[in-house]
């Protein structure tokens, strides 16, 4: 029997399991049909083989050719220095899609769909120990592994990777559903493109040999994940009970996954690359995201009743800049990462203001003065050529100060139990006006204010092994008089403290 003809077979056998229940162990608000159609047409006897092979070709190059020839030594180190955030961020997405994938399990009864979801979750279970183990690989080979053995502990700490916690916790901590058009429908389908294809692009060109080889068989998965997306919001627009919160839902789904991804990929593609030849974020954002994703996929939907997200106009005008000023808050704030903060050449200055007509004007100025308060000699950080210390959107968890520090949107709001909050831009605010019990958790200054510098840098982990020299520095030299040390960072006397705090209360609208 043919396999198209066997999965046929099979598909007509249908019952009621005794394992699943009619009140669901996460239930959803959306009316699911019943039958539909089968997103990946593979049974999974299939889709096990198949996953073997891959994983066999992936761990064997990483074990054999890539480690005997010690490939990551041989790649720029500006470029190896961002994978260390990057594969901790990218391992917990990872993580949250194996949970949101078994809610639907747990949730949707249509034979169908289920068994894509079946294959997803066993997907992200392989994806979390490929990234994992790339983590391990490059412990053992990157020529300064310091950061890639504590990223997975650091993403919980980091001003910079914690608003990804707080991105990719919406896989799998709202309704099944709404937890897919995050995940399947908007950080699959419009985002992994941008991560896993263009990023081993970026990787190959600066010489990192290896990353290509994990993410481009993690992206094989994707393909089928951006199916299972389609599947299921093909069938949740066939109920139209559905039509008034999906979209809802999908809006706010889409401005939450953009105000983190756009401006961490932003950072990443833009800042730690040293091969210029490449395509800048913008470039490959509106390739992948406004053209192909809003324009192709979206946009064909509208007739049966979903419409383009409500702020995609917004966010295009955000992805102009708002990558370059995270980057520059990021570079402000080194010594609190657990990577190496390279500054700009007079080469990248060339290279951005080719492709970001006006970026010179905006943020050369910061660059040139970062450049000279590298050396720890000087004793001065780089959070002072900030005008002040960015607030923290209570949403998305990102620093409020875009698109641009002198156009930023911040919205400051005092609830009516008193309390401060910031919003990056509109879009938060509304977002959080909609479920303000939805959207009560710490911002990293809730946690942090009040602490002395050299004290978060001791008890969150910040130190090398020596116990002196910090993770972080603001340059790539390993000559040990430009390194800093936890005895220069006591001398600067730097505290950390929530802006809110200081700001005057007319300045806050009362909700």
């Amino acid at each position: 029997m043919s396999v198209s003809a066997e999965h046929d077979k099979i598909k007509k056998f249908d019952w009621e399991p005794s394992y699943f229940h009619r009140d669901a162990l996460y239930p959803t608000k959306y009316k699911i049909p019943p039958r539909t159609k089968d997103p990946f047409r593979t049974l999974v006897h299939e889709y096990v083989r198949m996953e073997e092979e891959k994983d066999d070709r992936t761990y064997g190059s990483l074990e054999d050719a890539l480690g005997r020839l010690n490939t990551a030594t041989g790649a720029e180190p500006r470029f190896m220095e961002v994978m260390k955030p990057v594969l901790a961020v990218v391992n917990f997405a990872e993580y949250g899609a194996m949970k949101g994938a078994t809610m639907l399990l747990e949730t949707v009864s249509n034979p169908e769909l289920r068994q894509g979801y079946l294959a997803q979750m066993l997907d992200e279970v392989r994806h979390i120990n490929q990234e994992a183990y790339l983590s391990r690989h490059f412990s053992k080979h990157a020529p300064d592994p310091a950061g890639f053995n504590s990223g997975f502990q650091m993403r919980a700490y980091d001003p910079l990777t914690r608003p990804g916690r707080a991105c990719f916790e919406l896989f799998m901590n709202d309704d099944p559903i709404t937890n897919a058009l995050n995940l399947q429908v908007i950080g699959e389908t419009a985002y992994t493109n941008p991560l896993f294809v263009a990023f081993t692009e970026l990787a190959a060109a600066n010489g990192d040999q290896t990353t290509p080889t994990v993410f481009l068989s993690i992206q094989s998965d994707e393909a089928r994940h951006m199916s299972n997306g389609y599947a299921t919001l093909a069938a949740v627009l066939t109920e139209p009970d559905n039509l008034p919160m999906l979209q809802l839902d999908f809006d706010t789904a889409f401005w939450r996954q953009h105000s983190f991804l756009d401006n961490f990929q932003g950072v990443v593609y833009d800042y730690f690359s040293k091969s210029r030849k490449m395509k800048c974020y913008r470039e490959y954002w509106d390739e992948w995201v406004w053209e192909d994703w809003a324009g192709s996929y979206i946009e064909r939907l509208e007739p049966f009743g979903l419409q383009v997200p409500r702020w995609i106009v917004d966010a295009k005008r955000h992805v102009q800049w708002g990558g370059h000023t995270i980057a520059m808050v990021s570079a402000a704030l080194w010594p609190l990462h657990a990577w190496r903060s390279d500054y700009m050449s007079d080469d990248d200055f060339e290279w951005f203001e080719d492709k970001y007509p006006g970026w010179e004007a905006h943020y050369a100025p910061f660059w040139t003065a970062y450049r000279e308060m590298a050396d720890p000699h000087n004793g001065h950080l780089a959070a002072s050529l900030l005008p002040a210390m960015p607030a923290m959107c209570r949403v998305c968890q990102m620093p409020a100060v875009l698109p641009r520090l002198d156009t930023n949107e911040i919205q400051l709001v005092i609830d009516s139990a008193d309390r401060r909050h910031a919003f990056c831009s509109s879009p938060c605010l509304e977002i959080f006006r909609q479920d303000p019990a939805k959207h009560q958790a710490m911002t990293w200054w809730d946690v942090n204010d009040g602490v002395e510098l050299a004290r978060y840098i001791e008890e969150v982990g910040l130190l090398r092994s020596d116990g002196r020299t910090l993770m972080g520095q603001p340059h790539l030299h390993t000559d040990e008089r430009w390194l800093w040390t936890i005895d220069d960072i006591r001398r600067t006397g730097f505290v950390l403290q929530d802006p809110l705090k200081s700001m005057p209360a007319e300045a806050f609208i009362r909700v």
